[in-house]
């Protein structure tokens, strides 16, 4: 599948990509099942397999998949780079169906470079990815997110602003957009100002189990209150940078049009120093 011109203007004009029923429910099945799998066996998991649990509360913390409790999947948590060890989900974020569209976007060979599985909507405040994981070449960086599960108004669905990829990046005083937590007041007031003066209004995602969403670096998104705390809402996140911006990179292929990131899991511990997401992986 390639990217068609409606597609593309889309793109264009609104920074990110709906691709409804896109995966089977065997594809989407598969998934569920792998992850149902890996919580009964994770206490024979080695250190690749690292979780973020209790996520958005005073108890968050990262730890090896194998150390993390039964209670923690009944909160909101993050398990991290699946794909450094499950083909399955390799295949799934950028195997022969995916990558053509993630090509036709980055002008290049996507190569992933994290995921992110959730049981739980993520809650997360609205940011631009850009503030922790900005790619060498600007706007050479998207991300998917694929419903593994339907979204409703009660499990803390997507929401994002439409057009807001447009909008000029905030320079913390770093020089870049990796985010500075003290100056978060002031970035606020930038991009609530900018989506202001261009009549910019939040979207929310209500995604059947199958589809597939695309979105640019720059797209200004976050996470709904989870209104109802037993509604749980499946998803897999993964976010790409081109090989071509990491030239020393050999990444192993998934198909013909993309491949992944060899890299270490990540560090557990919490808070991370440094933060920024590049600089844990490549400092």
């Amino acid at each position: 599948m390639t990217l068609t011109d409606q597609q593309r203007r889309e793109w264009d004009e609104q920074g990110f990509l709906l691709l409804k029923g896109f995966y089977s429910d065997s594809r989407i099945d598969q998934i569920n099942s792998l992850i149902d799998s890996l919580w009964r066996g994770r206490r024979k998991l080695g250190a690749e397999y690292v979780i973020d649990i209790f996520v958005e509360t005073a108890n968050e913390k990262r730890v090896y998949f194998a150390d993390a409790p039964k209670s923690a999947r009944f909160a909101p948590y993050k398990l991290n780079d699946l794909f450094l060890s499950q083909p399955e989900i390799r295949k799934l974020i950028v195997g022969d169906e995916l990558a053509p569209l993630l090509k036709g976007l980055l002008a290049g060979t996507p190569m992933v470079c994290n995921t992110l599985n959730f049981e739980f909507g993520s809650q997360q405040d609205y940011h631009f990815d850009t503030f922790y994981m900005p790619s060498p070449t600007p706007n050479k960086m998207v991300a998917s997110w694929i419903a593994l599960e339907d979204s409703t108004q009660y499990n803390g669905p997507l929401s994002y602003y439409p057009g807001s990829h447009k909008i000029p990046p905030y320079q913390f005083s770093s020089g870049s957009t990796i985010v500075v937590e003290d100056e978060l007041p002031a970035f606020r007031e930038y991009i609530y100002d900018e989506i202001e003066k261009r009549g910019l209004q939040a979207e929310t995602l209500l995604a059947e189990r199958g589809d597939v969403l695309i979105w640019h670096s720059q797209l200004f998104h976050g996470g709904s209150e989870i209104t109802d705390k037993s509604k749980t809402r499946k998803s897999l996140v993964t976010h790409y940078f081109t090989n071509e911006d990491f030239p020393d990179q050999s990444p192993p292929k998934v198909g013909e049009h993309g491949g992944y990131m060899q890299r270490p899991a990540q560090p557990v511990g919490y808070p991370f120093e440094p933060k920024n997401w590049i600089q844990r992986t490549f400092g």
